[in-house]
């Protein structure tokens, strides 16, 4: 396996599901014409277009409920949030929706979706802009959490 950078990396694994599944699309800010705040979606604007890669508002809360009532219907959605920080912002939509609508609703949801949310950044970054929030998320029940490693 070649050697690569995480944001490299996580473009590929997203380009390769977005080819192999029409159903799967990216929102969050900033993620199409620009790219992405670290840019892992660069060049994935002008591949799949804007119907595909969503560029949304500064609104965390708004474009999460969103992507959970698109898996509802069957559609693969992909989310960055800017930093981990911010996902808070949207921390109802992730453990009330998200993470226990299958349990719930009896099983009648699936929520097929995936939140990305850089942490701990470091650089140039403020403290609401690098923290490492995964223990929040990880009692939630219901989500998946999986991390990037070498």
């Amino acid at each position: 396996m070649a050697e690569t950078l995480f944001f490299n990396a996580l473009r590929e694994a997203i380009d390769e599901e977005m080819a192999r599944d029409a159903t799967v699309f990216v929102m969050g800010e900033d993620v199409g014409h620009y790219g992405g705040s670290y840019k892992v979606t660069k060049d994935l604007y002008k591949k799949y277009g804007e119907l595909r890669i969503l560029d949304t508002p500064i609104a965390e809360n708004s474009f999460t409920g969103m992507a959970v009532g698109a898996a509802m219907t069957g559609l693969r959605p992909i989310i960055e949030g800017m930093n981990m920080g911010f996902l808070l912002l949207a921390f109802n939509q992730i453990s009330n929706n998200a993470g226990m609508l299958r349990y719930t609703s009896g099983g009648n949801f699936k929520i097929p979706m995936v939140i990305r949310g850089p942490g701990g950044v470091g650089r140039q970054l403020g403290a609401e802009h690098s923290q490492r929030l995964e223990a929040y998320f990880q009692a939630v029940p219901g989500l998946k959490i999986v991390t990037c490693s070498t």
